[in-house]
């Protein structure tokens, strides 16, 4: 096996460095999207990024590429990245492994001398984590056509491209930049791994995600004088609409996942029937003929529940993303690397959404999972061992440089992981 061309020590030591933006209790990071800490991530990441001697441009959607050219004039860049924004309550791990990760990769070809025939990139993406906005994924849905402008909502109010130019990250289009490939290096967020012993996996592909909004309109009323069988309680009516959802998603496929994870209920008075109340529903699958069958068979529910509840009910979809499959040739690379490192990586799906599955739509792209400790993600718990994200950074640097146009052969240094 060679030398390792990467730092497992500088890369922690980054990683350690961002976390202490947007620190919230329990080792936690909140940094939403297009907030100060968001700004201040990105301001940092920018500065790493000049003093690596790259190229930063900005797009129309507020993603960050940094570029270190290739010797070929005019080759497509092999691009490398995920999201420095998090959950209210995040982690230290989640997105942000990905893009220090990419720039470790860069900083250790510098260190190495090692000259690429393409330009070799990394990618900080906006609101992967679609909290303050909505949909999720927004900018690498922009970067790669996927994105309907007029269906992107903030809360309270808030505009994304305003946001965007509050902060200084507002860029504009970049039609000259082009992709050949693009790996992603994330923590797996789930058992798998750590259940097999295994450091890293590769993924198979992403299940598709549907986001619903359903309204249930009742009427307002007095608790206290209402008796039950004249009543129009939209929570009640709510609370059976999910629960037959969540019983005929099952009976369509065991594998589906059907979760509401967020109710809003109004007037939200303990004492007065609550006349509106909306389910926020995320399903997801591996096909999209399941998917669809889900919502068939909610078209389907929905009129029981009003006749029965009375009341009205309107769903819509709020953000769609198709299933896919990762590009065998970047996969193999991923494995090639893995092997040349003493590795047998676990193959498996993921069942979260990643910036990857924008990428997939339009050009190779493959992904690359480190082992989460417990499974727990999006929560200041979540946790990679050192030693587990030295080893995945070094694996995605060596299908990198494969890709990349050289074999990542260089001097006999010895460089820690």
């Amino acid at each position: 096996m060679n030398k390792p061309l990467t730092s497992g020590s500088r890369l922690w030591s980054t990683l350690m460095e961002m976390a202490t933006i947007g620190a919230i209790p329990e080792n936690g990071s909140c940094r939403l999207s297009l907030t100060d800490e968001d700004r201040q991530a990105r301001d940092l990441f920018a500065r790493w990024c000049r003093e690596a001697g790259c190229t930063l441009r900005v797009d129309r959607y507020g993603n960050m590429f940094a570029v270190r050219p290739g010797s070929k004039a005019g080759a497509p860049a092999v691009l490398v990245g995920s999201h420095l924004d998090t959950q209210p309550h995040g982690g230290r791990f989640d997105g942000v492994l990905g893009v220090l990760a990419g720039l470790e990769i860069l900083r250790a070809l510098n260190d190495a001398g090692v000259e690429t025939e393409h330009p070799v990139a990394v990618v900080n993406w906006t609101n992967e984590e679609g909290v303050r906005f909505k949909p999720g994924l927004t900018g690498s849905k922009g970067f790669v056509g996927l994105l309907d402008e007029a269906t992107v909502e903030g809360e309270g109010g808030a505009d994304y491209f305003s946001e965007l130019s509050r902060i200084g990250y507002a860029g504009h289009p970049m039609t000259d930049f082009e992709v050949l490939a693009y790996y992603e290096l994330h923590i797996e967020q789930g058992p798998v791994l750590e259940a097999a012993k295994a450091p890293v996996g590769i993924v198979e592909g992403i299940q598709g995600v549907r986001w619903l909004e359903v309204e249930l309109r009742g009427h307002d009323a007095h608790v206290g004088t209402t008796p039950m069988d004249n009543r129009s309680d939209s929570f009640m009516a709510a609370a059976a609409l999910a629960s037959r959802l969540r019983e005929r998603a099952i009976s369509l496929d065991k594998h589906i996942r059907f979760t509401v994870g967020r109710i809003e209920v109004s007037p939200n008075s303990q004492n007065t029937v609550p006349g509106l109340t909306t389910l926020h529903i995320d399903l997801r699958h591996g096909s999209t003929a399941v998917l669809d069958a889900f919502e068939k068979v909610m078209a389907e529910t929905i009129p029981e529940v009003e006749t029965q509840e009375r009341v009205r009910v309107n769903a819509r979809q709020t953000m769609r993303v198709e299933p896919v499959t990762f590009d065998e040739t970047c996969r193999r690379h991923l494995l090639a690397s893995a092997r040349a490192f003493g590795l047998d990586p676990v193959s498996l799906p993921s069942g979260a959404m990643h910036d990857a599955s924008s990428l997939a739509t339009k050009v190779p792209a493959a992904m690359l999972f480190a082992q989460s400790r417990d499974g727990i993600s999006h929560n200041p718990l979540e946790w990679s061992e050192p030693e587990h994200v030295a080893s995945a950074c070094e694996i995605l640097a060596q299908a990198v440089l494969v890709h990349a146009g050289t074999k990542g052969r260089w001097g006999d240094e010895s460089r820690d992981t």
